[in-house]
């Protein structure tokens, strides 16, 4: 039995068509929430400048009736996936780093919290 030509260009295209997909994302900004970084910050004290001059500008500036928040946040996804005619499975592993601080009309940093998730092999 031979095999018709028009069925062997339709199974070629399928294959070169199909693949294999692999990809990396980074938004916001990345910034160490470790240690060494929050114990410069004291509450009561510290100012949004120091924040600032610590971090750098945030992602987000929120203003609420007598305070400020300083957001930051940062995004890291990778996955990968398998792009076939007839099926299609992708995986995504999304991590986020987030600082948020808290000052009063003068400035001053009344309350903060930092969040950084574990990443695999790391």
């Amino acid at each position: 039995m031979l095999i018709k030509p028009r069925l062997v260009l339709i199974l070629l295209a399928g294959i070169l068509l199909s693949g294999c997909v692999q990809f990396s994302n980074q938004r916001g900004i990345e910034v160490g929430w470790q240690d060494e970084v929050v114990a410069r910050l004291e509450k009561g004290s510290s100012t949004r400048a120091d924040v600032l001059a610590l971090l750098g500008p945030p992602s987000q500036v929120i203003a609420l009736q007598d305070e400020t928040v300083l957001y930051y946040l940062f995004e890291d996804a990778d996955g990968e996936g398998m792009l076939l005619i007839l099926y299609n499975n992708i995986e995504i592993r999304t991590h986020y780093d987030r600082a948020i601080f808290f000052f009063d009309d003068n400035d001053v940093l009344t309350d903060f919290s930092t969040q950084v998730r574990a990443r695999d092999g790391q």
